[in-house]
């Protein structure tokens, strides 16, 4: 077999095989340390004695020789070096692995650094030694995906098989990026999928990595003895390769392509389905197309073909949402560990554990990654490592490169005006919002459709749905509603309009919905909106608000806060504003701003408002959330119009008793035996009821310090704490003890599995 030089694999992953590959050498089963636990141990054998037996894995084929053994006697910050560790740990045998390439006088001169513990040449394994396991043992090699995709066997199966010299191109590709590539519980369900049907298309938001699963899933194959073909141009150069029986992969990137009306026009369509149709009847074929969603969609909504042979089955979507935490942990790991990153840059991720603010960043994707790793990138920008950090971060938060051609050359005004609807009503959207919105802006645009597609509100919305858009049907309030497909997208829109008051104005006077609002005031809280900006659009909206219109009430009453409390801009006329309260409480209406309600009234101070129906004050309490906020609200309302009636009263104190007998009960359930006294006798562990009926009297005195002084509300503090079973909160405290307990006497040792780092720290431990 040709050998490895384990350049595809990180540190970590080297460890791995390292250490597979030693335990059956060696034939008995090394254990593999947590990273950074127990002194750098990598590996350990326990004998019955106690003593044990150590291996140690350096991945040194950036540095060479030299740099390996300097790395070995250089001292860290506490004068430490690993074979001062090695002296510590005093183990009966200590074994040596190395990715580098070892002469007879390279297995010397490690030997005698560790003096008395390698005992032989046999216990330094070099790359020749690995590669010489590894052909003996091909089931290890399978394990390993980015060992045996970079081998030249498989290699030259895509070589000898490819459509005129493209293929070439395609394997030094995969070669040089396979690196990179994490298998994620997509790469899983992609299999399964093409394993049942044949076909499958990959399509996604632009970065998210739908070209590098499919390539990564064509190499799958090709290692199953699958030939593949890199198609192009045209079907018919699939269509001509086509054997009967014989095990074929097709791979078909960006299948439509940004021209996808010509191609239509061209009815390429058929062709691709009529192949797509001929792959699905043969066993011995597999078909795998890549496609961005937003013309994957228009193609489908544009193409009776696709339509008629419901081509949309075969689709799989990939998004940020799909990437577990850890997965986004080893994808920005192997770019750091593949780079050719300055380690004065790679400090500035590891400083303070940035890494982490990296994976949880709601823009994070494997092109950003790419992007703020590249040293090109950043050489060319002259990004000194100082700066680094805050030029990584500003990547992050600004990600025009992934979405500026898409949105600017891919998208018309009708999608452009969805997605921006969308991102100014704070992301997410109910349906019929978005359509009135949607319609609203073009009439007040008058914007024309120079196009022979349809631009009404559900052919626009096909076409945006997947990839910049989610459709999701809520079951709780039996409504569609939209958000965004991934999070950047946002912070890309945002700072393409920021600027531009005319068309935010035009947005804004076509949503006038509450989250629309909200998400303008939080936009001027942080600073994301020129406060001008800002004024100028309060005062046109206020200039353009039906107050008669109660249909719309929580709006309005957001829009009137904003402007009489925050004062922005000028106040609504104060004859005009007090008629809407005044009928708003002659007439009440159901509305969620009961705060913000209550808070502008007492505000504006104004003597003309009269409360002579009590029906607006039951409704309020009828409709609102019970929390300490809103029943304050309401004490502070009765107390501004000298409110005295029996029935409010005694409405209310109803309404403090549920609130005080729901938050005891949540305070309970978060209840643990170590927040109370607890005794452990030779019967077991026990709980004084006493102990827990003090822990329920403190709660509800601390949640009745919460509620405003108010000569009406009389608490019953006795009938609240009835509410509370003792018995049965003293059995779960005694039994949730008693199962920890016994859990931890199997949690006391660091070895996990030999493929499996549990966290996120350990993966990023140097």
């Amino acid at each position: 077999m040709n050998g490895y030089d384990f350049s595809t694999l990180n540190d970590k992953e080297f460890e791995h095989i390292s250490i597979d590959l030693i335990s059956i050498d060696k034939e008995k089963r090394f254990e593999r340390f947590k990273a950074g636990k127990d002194g750098g141990i990598d590996g350990r054998f326990y004998h019955s004695d106690g003593s044990q037996e150590i291996i140690q894995c350096k991945h040194y084929l950036k540095t060479g020789f030299d740099g390996l053994i300097a790395s070995l006697k250089k001292k860290n910050d506490k004068g430490v070096n690993e074979i001062d560790k090695v002296n510590k740990l005093n183990p009966i045998k200590y074994i040596f692995v190395t990715s580098l390439q070892l002469s007879a006088n390279n297995k010397k001169t490690i030997k005698e650094l560790f003096i008395p513990y390698i005992q032989s040449d046999n216990d330094i394994y070099g790359q020749e030694d690995l590669n010489v396991i590894l052909s003996d043992n091909t089931n290890i090699e399978e394990k390993y995906y980015k060992l045996w995709i970079s081998s030249t066997v498989v290699l030259n199966r895509i070589m000898n098989n490819a459509i005129k010299s493209r293929s070439e191109a395609l394997v030094e590709n995969i070669k040089e990026k396979s690196k990179y590539y994490v298998i994620t519980e997509n790469h899983n369900k992609a299999i399964e999928i093409l394993e049942k049907t044949n076909v499958i298309i990959i399509a996604g938001e632009p970065g998210i990595g739908k070209t590098t699963l499919a390539k990564n899933m064509a190499i799958f194959y090709i290692e199953k003895d699958f030939e593949c073909y890199d198609i192009e141009n045209a079907i018919n150069e699939a269509e001509s390769i086509f054997e009967k029986g014989k095990k074929q992969i097709f791979y078909f990137d960006d299948f439509l392509g940004s021209n996808y009306l010509e191609a239509l026009e061209n009815k390429k369509d058929s062709h691709i389905m009529k192949f797509i149709e001929r792959v699905k009847r043969d066993k011995f074929k597999r078909f795998i197309l890549t496609s961005r969603t937003n013309i994957f969609n228009q193609s489908i909504l544009l193409s009776d073909t696709f339509k008629s042979k419901n081509i949309d089955e075969d689709e799989f979507i990939i998004s940020i949402a799909s990437l577990k935490e850890m997965d986004k942990a080893y994808i920005l790991y192997n770019h750091i560990w593949h780079s050719n990153l300055e380690e004065t840059y790679i400090d500035e991720i590891y400083k303070d554990k940035r890494y982490k603010n990296i994976i949880n960043h709601k823009n994070f994707s494997p092109r950003i990654i790419e992007f703020i790793t590249d040293t090109v990138k950043i050489k060319k920008e002259d990004v000194k490592p100082s700066e680094y950090w805050v030029y990584l971060v500003d990547k992050l938060n600004n990600p025009q490169d992934i979405w500026k051609n898409t949105f600017d050359k891919q998208s018309d005004d009708f999608i452009r005006t969805i997605v921006v609807l969308v991102v100014l009503n704070g992301n997410k959207i109910e349906e019929n919002e978005l359509k009135n919105a949607y319609i609203s802006y073009i009439k007040l645009t008058d914007l024309k459709n120079s196009s022979y597609a349809s631009k009404e509100f559900e052919s626009i919305v096909e076409e945006v749905v997947k990839y910049f858009l989610n459709r999701t049907y809520n079951k709780i309030w039996e409504k569609v509603e939209y958000t965004l497909f991934n999070p950047s997208i946002a912070d890309f829109v945002l700072n393409r309009y920021s600027g531009d008051t005319t068309k935010l104005m035009n947005f804004y006077l076509s949503l006038q919905t509450l989250e629309s609002l909200k998400e303008l005031h939080s936009r001027k809280v942080f600073g994301k909106i020129d406060v001008n900006i800002y004024e100028n659009l309060l005062t046109r909206l206020h200039e353009n608000l039906d107050i008669s219109n109660l249909s719309n009430i929580d709006y309005i009453i957001q829009l009137l806060y904003m402007t009489e409390i925050y004062r922005f801009t000028k106040p609504i006329e104060n004859e005009k504003r007090n008629k809407f309260f005044q009928n708003f409480i002659d007439c009440p209406q159901d509305f969620k701003l009961i705060d913000e309600f209550i808070t502008t009234i007492i505000y504006i101070n104004s003597e003309d408002l009269l409360i002579s129906n009590y029906d607006f004050i039951f409704s309020m309490m009828e409709n609102m959330n019970l929390d300490e906020s809103n029943i304050n609200k309401i004490i502070e309302l009765l107390k501004y119009f000298d409110i005295h009636d029996d029935n409010i009263d005694n409405k209310l104190n109803k309404l403090i008793h549920e609130y005080l007998e729901s938050e005891l009960d949540s305070c309970l359930s978060q209840l643990e035996i170590d927040d109370v006294e607890f005794e452990n006798d030779k019967d077991g562990v026990f709980v004084r009821d006493e102990e827990i009926k003090e822990y329920v009297t403190f709660n509800i005195d601390t949640l009745i310090h919460g509620i405003d002084k108010y000569e009406a509300i009389n608490i019953d503090r006795d009938s609240i704490a009835d509410t509370v079973n003792i018995e049965d909160i003293n059995y779960n405290l005694v039994n949730a003890y008693m199962e920890a307990f016994m859990e931890e006497g199997y949690d006391h040792k660091d070895i996990v599995s030999s493929h499996n780092i549990d966290s996120i720290e350990d993966l990023f431990e140097r």
